[in-house]
């Protein structure tokens, strides 16, 4: 498996989120894998997924009623 290939099996959570976040490109526009995604966001498209994980990784998880 080429490196290339390996990365954009293992996204990191970051990518994670732009995938969901701009779901739309994601599934439609770009041609490539998660980490190829992640590359072509703008640096504010970045900031606001990892703005989006430390606030997710420091919220209580959901508790069933």
């Amino acid at each position: 498996m080429k490196p290339e290939d390996r990365r954009n099996l293992n996204p990191h959570a970051e990518a994670v989120a732009a995938m969901s976040l701009f779901s739309h490109r994601y599934a439609h526009e770009q041609r490539g894998g998660s980490m190829d995604f992640w590359d072509s966001l703008s640096e504010s498209e970045k900031a606001r997924c990892r703005d989006l994980v430390v606030r997710i990784a420091a919220s209580p998880r959901e508790v069933a009623q």
